[in-house]
Formats: structure tokens, sequence, C-alpha cells
């Protein structure tokens, strides 16, 4: 027998015998080392093994859970702090993919939900006759004068209070002078193309041909003009509204590169900067002071949470940072720049530990949002915070978690609002989904009491965009809140077992004594309940009651939002 085994060879050699290719036991300190006197020491391996593969999504975002070393997908749970430190000052940590596919696999690690970013925009619009390539028409060609109007009085009505970074005066002064000089093109037709894009995607519900042609002239001129020399500011401005339009609509990834392109073309032209910070190399742009602020903490804003959501790094300015821009009536644009500072101070540049997060946490909640646009984006960074402080599993107090479920069901009544009006907004979708995973992580009665007022939300974007993307979000929450039943569903007859096998034993050592037969049945609890100061108080018979009559309560929550 002896001759059929082979020889054992260790997983992991030190590294004197690594660099002497000599035979290593893996032992500390190792026979080689022990023998010959050589220090023995073994390096941290960070390289993945062979058999994992990360996926371009997130790029490694996958080490929140299956591909930490160490750890089995199927053991979630089982992660050092020092695991835990390093995911949250990782690329990753900001991300809601990575927490979604953790989630799903603490609960059933067979049938987790892939990585992606599920409901991160309402999906790319498509006309029902799939057409193939459009061709880039010049602005004055797709729209006339009065329907031009039309579309900017919808952008400046629904768009502009919330990115505000276009002087409404300026833009219908040059749009008059654009329509009296039809053959004579310039690159601000981009901006004219770009609003117009946009208050088409806020006055209708299905895309239609006149949309795809603005969309694509402005992409034109933008990519034709970028290769004729040095930007300006209408440049800045054009890719700014481009960016916008694909953070609505389009994949994360494009939008990624877009909106790192526009941060890249604010830098070159020096509008990050104030006039105290800047250099010989700076380029003079005229431009209000307060326009350019504007234009600025909206570029950051998009390329800062798109590469948060995504797990890639984000552009960010060297030398100098403009100043808050002004509030001004009617707009609210200052309301979602306020979120910038802590925003940034989740970047993993940034060293916060979980009392810096709750911190940062109850600011967000004590701020003054007034707008659905606004709330939804103050919602998107509690979320944010509380994935964070999840990972940690750091307790917060129980008045910070009713503010944030209190704001929750703010949020999802400004969704819904908004789909109403016509108002799609990337967190229409992307909030209400991202409820849904806190709301089964934090895994309390009130918590699932909001469950079905979020699954209702979600439902009302999928069936209002019926996109590919918004199907997916969808299906995948409901998946989420299947498994989640039956691991409760699991937990329930697991307890009943041991109630049912325990009580009847309890039950016949008992006295004999003239009860009632509620305070009979649960007569053998009353001792332990009063040497648990946590429970003293309770009204223990009438809870005990109400669980073992409503085991099934997981299944009547499925019930009562439609999915069963």
């Amino acid at each position: 027998m002896t001759g059929h085994l082979k020889r054992k060879r260790s997983r992991v050699a030190c590294e004197p015998c690594r660099g002497r290719k000599r035979k290593c036991n893996g032992g500390t300190p190792c026979s080689t080392c022990s023998n010959w006197g050589y220090d023995c020491y073994y390096e941290v391996q960070t390289r993945p093994k062979k058999h994992e593969t990360y996926m371009p999504l997130l790029s490694s975002a996958g080490t929140l859970s299956e591909h930490r070393p160490g750890c089995s997908s199927g053991t979630p749970n089982q992660e050092t702090q020092a695991d835990l430190q390093g995911i949250t000052q990782s690329l990753e940590a900001n991300s809601g993919a990575a927490f979604v596919r953790k989630l799903g696999l603490k609960v059933d690690s067979t049938n987790a939900p892939r990585l992606n970013l599920f409901g991160w925009n309402i999906g790319a619009r498509h006309l029902p006759s799939g057409l193939g390539n459009i061709s880039a028409l010049r602005i004055v060609d797709i729209l006339s004068l009065a329907d031009m109007k039309a579309m900017a009085d919808v952008y400046f009505t629904k768009v502009d209070p919330c990115y505000g970074f276009i002087d409404s005066r300026t833009f219908f002064e040059r749009l008059d002078a654009r329509w009296r000089l039809p053959l004579v093109s310039s690159i601000y037709d981009s901006v004219l193309a770009g609003v117009a894009a946009l208050g088409s995607l806020f006055s209708h519900r299905s895309i239609n041909i006149t949309e795809l042609l603005l969309v694509e002239s402005a992409r034109s001129v933008l990519e034709i003009r970028d290769s004729c020399g040095t930007p300006c500011m209408d440049t800045v401005t054009g890719w700014a509204l481009r960016v916008v339009y694909m953070r609505m609509t389009a994949s994360p990834h494009s939008t990624w590169i877009a909106s790192s392109t526009l941060m890249h073309l604010i830098e070159a032209l020096g509008l990050h900067l104030e006039p105290s910070d800047e250099t010989v190399l700076s380029c003079s742009v005229q431009c209000d002071p307060d326009v350019r602020r504007r234009l600025v903490g909206v570029a950051q804003h998009l390329n800062m949470w798109t590469s948060y959501d995504l797990g890639l790094s984000r552009v960010s300015f060297q030398n100098g940072q403009p100043l808050p821009p002004s509030p001004k009536p009617g707009d609210y644009t200052t309301e979602l720049l306020n979120l910038l500072p802590i925003s940034a101070s989740l970047g993993p540049e940034r060293t916060q530990d979980d009392r810096d997060l709750e911190s940062s946490l109850v600011r967000i909640l004590d701020g003054v949002h007034t707008q659905p646009p606004s709330v939804l984006a103050q919602c998107n960074l509690v979320l944010c915070l509380l994935r964070r402080l999840l990972v940690v599993n750091r307790n917060t107090s129980s008045a910070v978690m009713e503010n944030v479920l209190a704001l929750f069901k703010k949020a999802l009544h400004s969704a819904r609002s908004m789909i109403m009006s016509c108002c799609p907004w990337q967190h229409v979708a992307n909030v209400p989904f991202h409820i849904i995973s806190i709301l089964l992580e934090m895994d309390s009665r009130a918590s699932l009491d909001v469950l079905p007022d979020a699954m209702q939300t979600l439902k009302l974007v999928a069936s209002t965009y019926d996109t590919g993307t918004m199907r997916e979000a969808y299906s995948t929450a409901c998946l989420l809140v299947l498994l989640y039943q039956r691991r409760r569903c699991e937990d329930a007859k697991l307890l009943s077992g041991i109630v049912n096998t325990h009580y009847h034993q309890t039950e016949l050592s008992l006295p004999i004594r003239q009860t009632s037969p509620t305070s009979e049945r649960f007569s053998w609890l009353e001792g332990l309940v009063a040497d648990i100061p946590s429970l003293q108080g309770a009204d223990l018979y009438q809870s005990l009651g109400e669980d073992m009559i409503g085991l099934s309560r997981g299944s009547d929550l499925l019930e009562s939002m439609n999915l069963m």
C-alpha cells in the first residue's frame, strides 16, 4: 500500500525554501529552516487562485464574499476583523452590487443573485422596430424652433432645478441665434441637442426617433470637436449633458468612461480652480463663477457615484477645489452638492472607522432635502453608509434606525411621484432596489413592515419603464425576498420542533395546578423571564401566542406584495 501513496507537498512554502528551491513542510518554522538555521517566514498570498475569475463588473468586487482567500462561498459570515477593515477601505466598499451579492450568499449561497448593478437606472430605451445605425443630423434638421423650445422648457422645468449648471437666459439667446443662421454650426450644438434629448426623456415614457437623432447629433458634435483642438466651456457643458443622459439610460461602464472624460476636460480647462488657485498653466475661461462651480459640482457627483457603484477609481483633482455655489430661488442644486463632502470622505484613500460612518449617517439624516430628486440622492448616500456599517456589524441606536426607516418611506413616495410625473431620474430604480436589500439585512419587524411598500414601488417602476434592466431588477428583488422567506421558514420549523419536543417534556414534570390554558402552556418560561432583564415587562403570553400562530408570516408577506 505504501508504494501507491504519493508524496504530500506543502501548499505554501516559506520564503527561504522558495528562494533556495528546497523542500518545505509548511511548518513554523519548517524543518529545513530549523536544520539549516535559516530565518523562516511566509509571505502573505495575495494572488487569486487559478479557478477564481473576477467579473469585469466591479473589478474584484467578489472579494467581498466568495473570492476572499480562506473563505468559502457557503460561509460568507466567517470573516476576520482585518478582512472587514480591508473591505471598508477598498474600491468595492461603496458598491451596492457587492452588498447585494453578499446578502444573497448569506441567505442561500447556491441560488444567490449574480454580481450585477441591478436597477442602476431605468435601462436603455429602444424603438420597437429595432432600427439600425442612426445618422448624425444637424440640430436644425431634427427639430423646428417651436419643438426645440418646447423640449427646452421641459428641461428647465424638470432637470435644471436639480442639475442647474446652464444659464437659461443665455441658452435661449443662443438658441434663437442658431435658428437664425441654420447653416452655421458650432460646438454649442451639442448643448442644444443634449438639452432637447433630456427634454424628450422627461416627456415620453417610450423613446421616439427624434430622441435617438438628438442623442446621436450631440455625440457626433462632441467627438468631432474634441479632435479639433483645445476644449472650451461649451464642450464641457455638452459633455455634462451627455453624462446626465447616460446616467439615466446607458450602461454603467460607458457612463463611467464618459464621466471620467468630463472630469479630465474640467481639469484641462482649470474650471475647478478658484482665481487664487490658478497657475501659469491654467486656461483663462470667461464664464459666470456660480455656473462654473455648479458644473464642476454636478460632474464630481456623477463621476464619484458611478465609480463607487462600479468599484472603480474616480477622477479627483490634485490641486484646487471650487467653492460651493450660491443657492437660488426655485433651485435645489445646492442641496445635492451639499452631499459631496461626506460622499468624498467615503473614498478608499480616506480612513474611517464605524464611529465616523455613524456620525456621517446622522449628519445626512439631519439634512434638509425638499424635492424628490434631492431626497433620493440623500437616501442613496444613507444606503451607502448603512451598507458600510452593516458589513462591520455596527449596531446603531433605535432612534437613528427610526429616522432611517422614515427616510426610506419618504424616498419611496418620492420615487412613485417622479414615475407618475414622467421624471425617470436614475434613483427611481436604484434607490427602491437597494432599500429592499437593506431592509432584508436589517431583519427586524419594523424594517419588514416597509418591505411591501418598497416592492410595490419597484414593481411600479418596472411596469412603467418595461426595459430588460427593470425586469431583471424586479425579478432579482423577488428572488431575494423568496430566499429570505425560505430561510425564515426553515428557522421556524427548527424552532417549532425544539418547542414541541422540550415543551411536552417540561409539561409532564410540572405539578398540576389550576391555571388558565394560556398561562399553563407557558408557565415554564416565567422563571426564565425573571432571570433575563431584557425580557422583563414584555407581554410574553401574547408574543408567544402570536408567534406560534404566525410561523408562516413570511408567506403572508409575499402574498401581500403579490409575489406568490
